[in-house]
C-alpha cells in the first residue's frame, strides 16, 4: 500500500499540476478544475462542442478507504489542499464529492447529444432523473459485469455496476456499433493498477461506448486517472476532460507519457 502511495507522491511532485491549469496531451485537452463551473468548462472546451460524453463521476457512496488517510500522513501530495496539518488529510484514495450522486449541474454544461454515465446501481433513479431534467432520454441501462464480486456489508455482494445511456430529446445517437450488442458488458475488473486511483474502470468500459458512436471529440467531466483519455488515444478520438483533484491530474499526465511516449505541455498556469 505504502509503495503505491509513495508513487503517487513522486508523480505529483514531478508534474505539480495545479488548479486552473490547462494541459495539452497530444490532441487532448484537460483542465484541473470543477466541472460544474461554467468558466472552467468553457476554458477547456476552447470553442469545441463534443458530441459524446463518457464519464465515471463520484457515485455518492462516500467511498473513503480509511487506510489511505492514515498512510497519507506521510505523503504531502495526498493532504487536503487547504490543510497544512498531516493529521487533517484527504487522501488520493478518497473520491472527492462522493456524498453526491446528482450531477445535474455538470450535465447542464454539456452541449452534446449522447451521454454514458457510470453509477452505483442503487442510484439509478437519481442519475437518470439528473439526465432527464437536462433534456436527455434514457435509452438503456448498461450493466457492467465485473466477472467477480466485491465483498461488502450487504446480504449480497455486488458483482456489477450500472451505466446510463442517454440521448438528447429529438437528437440522433450517431450509433455505429452494430446490431449484435447487448446491455450486459463483460469487462474484467482490474486486478491491480499503477495509478493509485481507487475506483479506476477497465479500459474496455470506456473503449466500448466511444467505439460505438461517430464522434471526433469525447468529453469526460470527471476524468479521474484518465481512462477515457487513454481510450480516446487508442481510437484516434480527441478527449476533452476535467479533473478536480490536482494529484489525479498529475497521474493522468504520467499515464499519458508512459502510454504514448509523448510529453504533455502546460498551456496556462494558475493566476
Amino acid at each position: 500500500m505504502n509503495e503505491k502511495i509513495n508513487k503517487i507522491d513522486v508523480t505529483h511532485n514531478k508534474w505539480n499540476a495545479q488548479c486552473g491549469e490547462v494541459w495539452l496531451l497530444g490532441n487532448h485537452r484537460i483542465i484541473c478544475g470543477d466541472s460544474t463551473d461554467e468558466s472552467v468548462v468553457q476554458k477547456v472546451m476552447n470553442g469545441v462542442i463534443p458530441f459524446l460524453m463518457v464519464t465515471d463521476p463520484p457515485y455518492g457512496v462516500k467511498y473513503n478507504p480509511s487506510w489511505r488517510n492514515e498512510a497519507a500522513k506521510n505523503c504531502k501530495a495526498m493532504w487536503n489542499n487547504k490543510s497544512k496539518d498531516k493529521n487533517n488529510v484527504t487522501a488520493v484514495g478518497e473520491v472527492l464529492n462522493d456524498s453526491q450522486s446528482d450531477w445535474s449541474e455538470a450535465w447542464k454544461l454539456f452541449q452534446g447529444d449522447v451521454a454514458y454515465v457510470y453509477h452505483a446501481p442503487t442510484f439509478f433513479p437519481e442519475v437518470s432523473n439528473s439526465l432527464i431534467k437536462n433534456d436527455f432520454a434514457i435509452r438503456s441501462q448498461i450493466i457492467w459485469n465485473k466477472s467477480h464480486f466485491s465483498f461488502g456489508r450487504g446480504d449480497y455482494h455486488w458483482g456489477h455496476e450500472s451505466c446510463a445511456y442517454a440521448v438528447r430529446q429529438g437528437k440522433k445517437s450517431n450509433y455505429i456499433g452494430g446490431r449484435k450488442q447487448s446491455t450486459v458488458w463483460n469487462c474484467q475488473v482490474l486486478q491491480r493498477n499503477n495509478t493509485g486511483h481507487s475506483t479506476q474502470k477497465p479500459l474496455e468500459c470506456m473503449l466500448r461506448p466511444i467505439r460505438n458512436h461517430d464522434s471526433e471529440f469525447v468529453y469526460d467531466p470527471f476524468l479521474g486517472s484518465g481512462t477515457t483519455l487513454i481510450a480516446c488515444e487508442q481510437l484516434n478520438r480527441t478527449c476533452i476532460g476535467i479533473e478536480l483533484n490536482p494529484q489525479y491530474v498529475s497521474v493522468i499526465l504520467e499515464r499519458y507519457k508512459s502510454t504514448t511516449g509523448k510529453t504533455p505541455t502546460r498551456e496556462t498556469s494558475c493566476k
